[in-house]
C-alpha cells in the first residue's frame, strides 16, 4: 500500500483509488465520455462476464490463450465443498486449492466491446450506430506495475458499426479528437503503429496478417499505451452476423485505459492536484495528495 489516501495496491494485482486519484480517474473518464457524445455514441453497460460459445466464434482461445482468467467455482455437491472448506480454512497459507470444479461457460471479458458485439448478433443495420461502454477488464498478466500493468482494470471504449468508408473517418476524427485532448491536459503523446499485444505469434497466423497490414495505432506517453484505435475490418460483422447495407458491417473502437491515463498525468505533473491540468473538471479535489 503506498498511500491510505490514494493509491492502495499489493503483490498479488490488488489496486485501489481513493481521495484525489479517484477524484482524478473520474474526471477523466468524464473527459472520454464526452468525446463519445460527441460522437452521438449511445451509452450502454454490460457486466464482465463473455460467453465461451461467442468467444469460439472468433476463435479467442486459439489467439489469446495467454491472457485468459476464468471465474470458477467449486462442484455444488456437499463432499466437493466440504473438501475445498478443509482445505482453504482460516489457519491455511498461499493460494487456494482447488479441488472439483465446474463447468466454464463464461470468462471475463479482457475488452470492453467485445460485449457490444456478442449484444448485435444476428443484427441488419441499415445505418452505422456507435457505441460507448465502460468496462473492468480481466488479462492474465506475467508482470504486474500499478496504474500501468494490472490483471484488472477499467476501460472506455467507443465503437463503430458500419460501412467501410464510415469506419476510416471515424478512426481518423477519434485519433484527432484523443491526440488533443492529450496534448490538452500536458501530456507529451505520440501515435504509433503496432500489432495486437494478445496475438501470440507461436499460436496464431493472425499475428503475420497484423504486422503486414497494421489494424491497431496507440497513443504512447513515455513507453506506455495510454489509448489504441483499432480497425476490425468485418471481422465481427462476419463473425457474429451483424450486417450492414453493403453487406458484413465494418466495425471500428478506440478505447482508453483508465489507470493509464491517471498513471500519465501522475508522472507527468506530480502528485499535488493543484498542478493537474484538469480545473475545468468539476469536483476534483484539490487538496495535495501526499506524496
Amino acid at each position: 500500500m503506498l498511500n491510505e489516501r490514494s493509491l492502495h495496491s499489493d503483490e498479488c494485482g490488488f489496486v485501489g483509488l481513493s481521495g484525489s486519484l479517484q477524484a482524478l480517474a473520474g474526471a477523466l473518464d468524464g473527459a472520454f465520455l464526452d468525446i463519445a457524445l460527441s460522437f452521438d455514441a449511445e451509452v450502454q453497460e454490460f457486466l464482465p462476464l463473455l460467453p465461451v460459445d461467442d468467444l469460439r466464434k472468433i476463435d479467442y482461445f486459439t489467439s489469446f490463450p495467454h491472457v485468459v482468467t476464468f471465474p470458477v467455482s467449486v462442484e455444488n455437491e456437499s463432499a466437493d465443498l466440504h473438501e475445498f472448506a478443509r482445505a482453504n480454512g482460516a489457519g491455511c497459507d498461499g493460494p487456494l486449492r482447488l479441488n472439483r470444479v465446474g463447468a466454464v461457460s463464461a470468462v471475463l471479458a479482457p475488452a470492453a466491446c467485445y460485449a457490444v458485439y456478442i449484444a448485435l448478433k444476428g443484427a441488419s443495420l441499415e445505418t452505422p450506430r456507435r457505441i460507448t461502454v465502460k468496462g473492468t477488464c480481466f488479462r492474465s498478466e506475467k508482470s504486474f506495475e500499478p496504474l500501468v500493468r494490472q490483471p484488472s482494470f477499467r476501460m472506455r471504449e467507443i465503437v463503430h458499426i458500419g460501412g467501410r468508408p464510415d469506419v476510416e473517418v471515424f478512426l481518423e476524427e477519434a485519433s484527432r479528437r484523443v491526440t488533443l485532448l492529450a496534448s490538452a491536459l500536458g501530456l507529451t503523446a505520440k501515435l504509433e503503429k503496432a500489432t495486437d499485444p494478445f496475438f501470440d505469434p507461436e499460436r496464431s497466423p493472425k499475428y503475420r496478417h497484423a504486422k503486414l497490414f497494421p489494424t491497431k495505432t496507440e497513443l504512447v506517453v513515455e513507453g506506455v499505451a495510454i489509448a489504441s484505435f483499432n480497425d476490425h475490418r468485418n471481422f465481427f460483422g462476419e463473425a457474429f452476423g451483424i450486417n450492414s447495407p453493403a453487406g458484413p458491417a465494418n466495425t471500428a473502437c478506440f478505447a482508453f485505459g483508465i489507470e493509464r491515463w491517471v498513471h500519465a498525468i501522475v508522472a507527468t505533473h506530480g502528485m499535488n492536484p493543484a498542478e493537474w491540468p484538469l480545473s475545468r473538471f468539476a469536483g476534483l479535489d484539490q487538496t495535495s495528495c501526499a506524496r
